[in-house]
Parts: C-alpha cells; sequence; structure tokens
C-alpha cells in the first residue's frame, strides 16, 4: 500500500512537470521565454543587498534559532513562495510543503483559513507528511525536480546527520535543474554549512498598532538577519509582509508608530458566531505512513 501511495506522489510531481514543460514550449515558439530573473522581497534595501532579488533556480535557508520563533520563519518562507508565485511569466501556481515528522510536536501545522488571510490560496498547496527523515528528503528532491511547481519548501528539526552538506547540494542541483525556488525551513537549528545560496535568521519582532482598532495589534513583523549570501553582502532589517500586494515592506522601528499605515487593511478572520468554525479547503496531503519513502 506504501507504494500506491508513493507512485501517486511520483505521478502528480511528473505530471505537473509535463504541464510546465508544455507551457514553456509554447512561449518559446512565442518568444515569450528568457533566462530567470532575479526574485525580488519587495523591501528596497534587502533586493539591493541581494543584487535585485533572490535566485529562482536554487536552495535558499530560512531558519529560527527558537522554537517559539518558528511562526514567524514559516511566514516569512511563505511570503517567499507567494512571491515566486506572483513573479512567475510562465504561470506556476503550486507549492509543495515536504514536513520532517519531528517538526510537527512543537512546530504545529498550516490552517487553510489563515494560508488565504495571508495571501496563498491554500488549493495551491500540497502537503506531504512522511513517517521519517529518509522519507521526507526523498519527497524533498522530487519535488525540487518538479518543474512545474513554483515552490518548495522543505521543514526540518534542528541539525540531523543526514542531512547534511551533500545532501543540501542535491537538493540544489535539483532546483537549478527545474527552475524551481528550494526553501529549507529549519526549526530549532543552529548555523552548518551547506549548498544554500543565502541563509536567513528569523525572530519575531513587536507588531505595530492595529490600523482599525484602538490598542489592537498589527500585521506581524520579522527581525531579518542575512546570515550568509554568496554575492558577499549581509545584513539586517525589520519587514512586515502585505498580503494584499503578496509583498515584503519595511516596518518602522517604532512599533506603536501609525504615521505611516499601509495601503490596503489587511483582512481579518472572521468570527464564527456558532462555533467551531470549519477549516477551508486545503490541498491534499499525500501520505502519514512510517514506511513512506523507503522504496526508494
Amino acid at each position: 500500500m506504501s507504494l500506491s501511495r508513493l507512485q501517486t506522489a511520483t505521478d502528480i510531481l511528473k505530471a505537473r512537470t509535463r504541464a510546465y514543460e508544455a507551457q514553456a514550449y509554447r512561449g518559446m515558439a512565442l518568444g515569450e521565454a528568457g533566462e530567470a530573473q532575479p526574485l525580488p522581497l519587495g523591501a528596497s534595501a534587502v533586493d539591493h543587498c541581494l543584487d535585485g532579488g533572490l535566485a529562482c533556480g536554487g536552495l535558499h535557508e530560512v531558519r529560527s534559532p527558537l522554537a517559539r520563533d518558528i511562526g514567524a520563519a514559516t511566514g516569512f518562507a511563505l511570503g517567499l513562495a507567494a512571491r515566486a508565485i506572483e513573479t512567475d511569466r510562465m504561470g506556476r501556481r503550486g507549492i509543495v510543503w515536504v514536513s520532517d515528522p519531528a517538526t510537527r510536536v512543537d512546530g504545529g501545522g498550516l490552517f487553510p483559513a489563515g494560508l488565504a488571510q495571508y495571501g496563498l490560496d491554500p488549493s495551491s498547496m500540497t502537503m506531504v507528511e512522511p513517517g521519517d527523515l529518509q522519507g521526507a528528503m526523498w519527497a524533498a528532491d522530487e519535488a525540487a525536480g518538479c518543474a512545474g511547481l513554483a515552490a518548495l519548501i522543505f521543514q526540518i528539526k534542528g541539525n540531523p546527520a543526514r542531512f547534511d552538506i551533500t545532501a543540501t547540494r542535491r537538493l540544489m542541483l535539483r532546483a537549478r535543474q527545474s527552475g524551481v525556488l528550494a526553501l529549507t525551513l529549519r526549526q530549532s537549528g543552529e548555523e552548518e554549512a551547506s549548498a544554500a545560496a543565502t541563509r536567513w535568521r528569523v525572530n519575531t519582532g513587536p507588531s505595530g498598532a492595529d490600523d482599525t482598532l484602538e490598542r489592537g495589534v498589527g500585521a506581524m513583523r520579522l527581525l531579518l538577519t542575512l546570515e550568509r549570501n554568496r554575492a558577499g553582502r549581509t545584513g539586517q532589517w525589520l519587514l512586515a509582509w502585505n498580503p494584499k500586494d503578496r509583498s515584503f515592506h519595511h516596518a518602522a522601528p517604532d512599533p506603536r508608530s501609525r504615521a505611516n499605515p499601509p495601503a490596503h487593511p489587511l483582512d481579518r478572520l472572521p468570527a464564527p458566531a456558532d462555533r467551531p468554525g470549519a477549516p477551508g479547503q486545503m490541498g491534499q496531503v499525500l501520505d502519514r505512513r512510517q514506511d513512506f519513502g523507503r522504496a526508494s
């Protein structure tokens, strides 16, 4: 039964790759295809440091040193995936999220209504939840090689010995060949050598003032540190995510500041009159079995 589930996952990725390749061929025939452009975050100082933006078709690492900051790191990774969809000229909209089972204990999971509020279509997410790290690494490699995807997010916990520099290099090469934005989301992890082009440390910053409610809590703010950059330059910034235009913006240092409210107020989760409120439609979960991926 595990092999059939494994084959289903592979068939989904191959089908998306064939569909994308067919679309890319038509674009080349029309003279619309070109070299991959850097992925801008939207915050001018960050994009300048990155010489225009992140390199798509490569591997980037996002880490939270403490488990309490995994929500902020997840928000940054999801924002990058949303940017990849927003700026992709070939119309790729799929995101594959692969999670190491060790992350689910204190990392939680994704909530469809929260994803929609954040500016992502929940149905575009494909969740892959293997039963062990070996299966998760296999699924991440397969997704990174799928040219029909906009982004891959591989969530792991800590610094497992099996996920070494050789494994990250293999993931990077698969992403380079397919043009997928591959992100490693390292939960409670320390700095270590990897093949990632950039490494980001994300901490939770104090939220700003709410735009409509007196003494209300505003949008999440991220204290973002670029620890490693192959281009050489690093830095630290305080950013906020705007789900309306799906981009990052520089946040005011004073969280109490109301001088520059966003042009578009943030959507809010509705409060259901008859609790509990039913979650929205999510993408598909491929497998959670212990023997997922062992056939590889």
